[in-house]
């Protein structure tokens, strides 16, 4: 079993009456692989009742030895957030599981933990599960994040607006998340992903470099690096969020969501989410702009300066999203034509 198994003895025999588990079922794969799978990219990086077990941990606010482990792997970036909160708000503790979480500067390595089994999940994106699934490794998306992607322009290109970027050159990541969102920001607005130049950077330490140097015109790229370059005089052509495109997601090792103790810790983990994000849209950024920081990679000069826009509560992706991204993937050779929505999908709140 996964290593989410809930060592039982004491706790069971007293709350078994309270107890009431309910199984996720379905089959399992193996295998390996986001915005950066391929290239290998190193970051700068309702509440609505009762959930889990509950007991002496929940009063003190101490970790229950017994909970249910989550392991999940993460980048720095700003969709990290209310992940971060719920453990700094003692909020795992209170929907009965524990929340380990991991930071990766390498898509590689958090790739190659999940697949060695040493991650449950990941924050990742459509084109990186489409990629997982691809090589064998059953990763199922089970909720959405805000991550949000920043098209700008650099200051001494002369680039006022979207419609003037025909022709310029932009860096980016070949065959993944970042190389998606451009070709579809630039769909969106009637263009197509010929009439930029693509320059290979695999780096997004490295694109930001290029354009606060003026050696590349265009960048399209996550918090921070996107505040920072937009504070070193770039100019804010548009947004992945803007075009209606919300790429990042959450995703889980299918093995782990068809045991019932862990697929249930997954669905609570997610009432604690919502309870996060609630409390980030309506609480001053202030309040927890040290998080920020620590979470999303911001630099600490930034304090005071940091704005966060609102937060949506988990969910499960548009079939459409989804579908259009797979047809985006296999167009490029990453994965098959044949994946769809339900084999890339998974509901914890109905199974």
């Amino acid at each position: 079993m996964n290593n989410l198994a809930v060592r039982f003895s004491i706790i069971a025999a007293v709350l078994c009456a309270f107890l009431l588990f309910t199984g996720c079922e379905g089959s399992k794969n193996n295998g390996s692989v986001d915005e950066n799978v391929a290239a290998g990219i190193k970051g700068e990086a309702e509440i609505t009742g009762e959930a889990g077990i509950k007991g002496e941990a929940e009063i003190t606010g101490e970790p229950d030895p017994e909970a249910p482990v989550i392991r999940l792997g993460m980048m720095s970036s700003s969709d990290v957030i209310p992940f971060v909160l719920i453990n700094e708000k003692k909020l795992a503790q209170k929907y009965g599981f524990e929340l380990e979480l991991e930071t990766f500067t390498s898509t590689r390595d958090r790739d190659a933990a999940l697949q060695a089994g040493e991650l449950d999940g990941v924050l990742t994106d459509y084109i990186g599960v489409c990629m997982y699934n691809n090589a064998g490794l059953d990763v199922r998306i089970t909720g959405i994040t805000d991550g949000d992607y920043i098209l700008v322009a650099g200051r001494e290109t002369g680039i006022t607006g979207i419609s003037q970027i025909k022709g310029k050159s932009i860096a980016i990541s070949e065959n993944t998340l970042i190389e998606y969102t451009l070709d579809t920001i630039l769909v969106k607005k009637g263009m197509s992903a010929d009439d930029v130049v693509k320059e290979i950077v695999p780096r997004i330490p490295d694109r930001l470099e290029l354009l606060r140097n003026g050696k590349i015109d265009l960048g399209l790229m996550p918090e921070p690096f996107s505040t920072l370059a937009l504070n070193g005089g770039a100019v804010y052509l548009g947004s992945a969020n803007e075009c209606g495109l919300y790429p990042a997601v959450s995703a889980f090792l299918k093995t782990v969501l068809d045991d019932s103790i862990t697929c249930e810790a997954v669905r609570n983990l997610y009432s604690a989410y919502d309870e996060a994000v609630r409390y980030m849209n309506e609480t001053d950024v202030s309040e927890y702009e040290q998080v920020i920081i620590k979470a999303a990679g911001y630099p600490a000069e930034m304090a005071g300066k940091i704005e966060i826009k609102r937060f949506r509560l988990s969910a499960l992706p548009p079939d459409s999203d989804v579908e259009d991204a797979v047809r985006w993937a296999a167009g490029k050779g990453l994965c098959s034509p044949s994946l769809d929505y339900n084999r890339l999908v998974y509901d914890v709140n109905n199974r």
